[in-house]
């Protein structure tokens, strides 16, 4: 029994010292700017006036619910999001659906041409589409006959060239990883449901996608996530404009603290965006989780 316990210690100490380097990192890159960021946003914090750095309670919080373009840049950051998310789910499922069935040849050689877009860096993809949806000769104006007209240089139709940039990277990933889920769909739940006169509707509602919904909650809430962060897109692509068409809370919060030299209401900024997405993925994992089935 001695020997037992001092080999249990043994591994539990080995677990711990794996689990070392992984912890520091996150505390040093997450956990104490999040507490830096917190503590910055109860303060007067002007990068003009570094030297009367003082207590001001909520002050910079009523500052930014008091602020009109505070909401009109959540509403247009729920806009780009839901759109990017969306788009890129329903793209990417029928495309992992299709990579999925056996009738597709050369499946292996689509999968790895279709995951390129995601390897490339946003800031080049930025580029990219910029000269796409160039006015003089970008392709999108050739192909659709637009002339002179600049997709993002409107505020009728910026956001939705960001949108599409965006899904074009981002699709890969979320591609992937729904095929991996279809994957793992037990063919013998979908013999059974043949047999019973199911049809290829009912089976993907009723079977499929219970199944890969733990992988639907996964992919579409770190898209979500990861899109409410989307910065060098929109600063590349339109700086925000034309006429904040495009400003972001990334943006809006980097024009505050930086541009604005308010430091302590953009923290303010960041601390209720975070506050939000803590929010929306208890209740957004709650929702799914209720929908997963166990196999």
């Amino acid at each position: 029994m001695g020997e037992i316990t001092r080999k249990k210690k043994k591994i539990n100490w080995f677990m711990v010292m794996l689990l070392v380097p992984a912890l520091a990192m996150l505390t040093v890159t997450i956990i104490i700017p999040v507490f830096v960021v917190v503590g910055m946003s109860f303060f007067h914090y002007n990068l003009l006036d570094m030297s009367n750095i003082k207590w001001n309670n909520f002050s910079n919080y009523k500052a930014v619910f008091s602020d009109a373009e505070f909401i009109r840049t959540f509403g247009r950051t729920l806009v780009y999001v839901c759109g990017t998310v969306i788009a890129q789910f329903f793209i990417g499922l029928g495309v992992a659906l299709l990579l999925n069935s056996g009738s597709l040849r050369g499946r292996k050689v689509f999968r790895s041409l279709l995951f390129l877009p995601w390897t490339i860096p946003s800031l080049v993809v930025a580029v990219t589409w910029m000269f796409i949806f160039q006015p003089q000769y970008g392709i999108v104006n050739y192909l659709l006959g637009l002339g002179d007209y600049s997709v993002l240089g409107s505020p009728k139709t910026a956001m939705l060239g960001v949108i599409i940039s965006a899904v074009w990277k981002q699709m890969p990933l979320m591609m992937i990883m729904l095929l991996s889920g279809l994957q793992t769909v037990p063919e013998d739940l979908k013999e059974a449901a043949e047999i019973d006169g199911a049809t290829g509707a009912q089976k993907f509602w009723c079977i499929t996608v219970p199944c890969i919904m733990p992988v639907v909650k996964t992919v579409t809430l770190t898209s979500i996530v990861s899109n409410f962060q989307m910065f060098v897109l929109f600063f590349t692509m339109t700086g925000g404009g034309p006429v904040r068409a495009t400003t972001t809370l990334p943006l809006y919060t980097y024009e505050t603290a930086f541009s604005g030299f308010n430091l302590g209401k953009g923290a303010a900024i960041g601390v209720c965006w975070l506050v939000f997405l803590v929010i929306f993925s208890t209740v957004y994992n709650r929702i799914l989780s209720s929908k997963e089935v166990e196999y």
